[in-house]
């Protein structure tokens, strides 16, 4: 179990890190705020992040007990938003110099999160189906990917008061995430290898 959870959460901090509207928010919350003042919202992320890839996974679980094909489906629709993340990632990586910094709520990142699609690849692909079928490996689980989440948004929240605080750090944003854009594109390539493969 511990291999398991190690590698899902390798898995799960690759996607985490991606720009979407979670993270802009983390951001755009660390750019007028502060780290300190934006923590309330990692709890909002994770409550969000949580019920979504509860409400996914065991709705998955039980569809697929008599659909064993749909698990393949979602899992092939995953590796291709992966690739779309990756793309994305790529494309837009300058723009996170210029995010305009607003007030973002407990109930704007809560929202945000449990509509995120990020929750449905969790729990359809990187998460192990034996989670959604044992709730103590349930709990592993979910505590591995809290201890992943946490981290990442305080980077996402703390890079916001960087690129307000220190405007010379602005220009080697987009090489880290075009970095990071990469190895996304290799993992949404190993898993649709691995998929059709077998």
């Amino acid at each position: 179990m511990q291999d398991t959870l190690l590698k899902m959460a390798l898995y799960v901090s690759l996607v985490l890190i991606v720009p979407g509207p979670t993270n802009t928010l983390l951001l755009s919350s660390g750019l007028k705020v502060g780290v300190r003042r934006t923590s309330p919202l990692i709890v909002a992320e994770a409550l969000g992040y949580v019920v979504g890839i509860s409400a996914w996974g065991f709705f998955l679980n039980a569809l697929a007990a008599s659909r064993p094909w749909l698990l393949v489906a979602v899992k092939l629709l995953s590796a291709a938003y992966i690739l779309y993340l990756a793309v994305k990632m790529w494309r837009q990586s300058r723009a996170l110099q210029h995010v305009a910094a607003s007030p973002v709520s407990f109930r704007d990142m809560l929202l945000t999160t449990l509509m995120n699609p990020k929750a449905l690849l969790f729990a359809s692909t990187l998460f192990p189906l034996a989670a959604f079928q044992s709730a103590p490996y349930f709990a592993w689980t979910i505590g591995a990917f809290l201890i992943v989440l946490v981290p990442i948004a305080l980077a996402w929240s703390y890079l916001g008061v960087l690129l307000t605080a220190r405007r010379s750090l602005a220009p080697h944003t987009p090489t880290l995430l075009r970095g990071a854009s990469l190895v996304l594109l290799m993992f949404s390539g190993t898993l649709m290898y691995s998929i059709l493969a077998r």
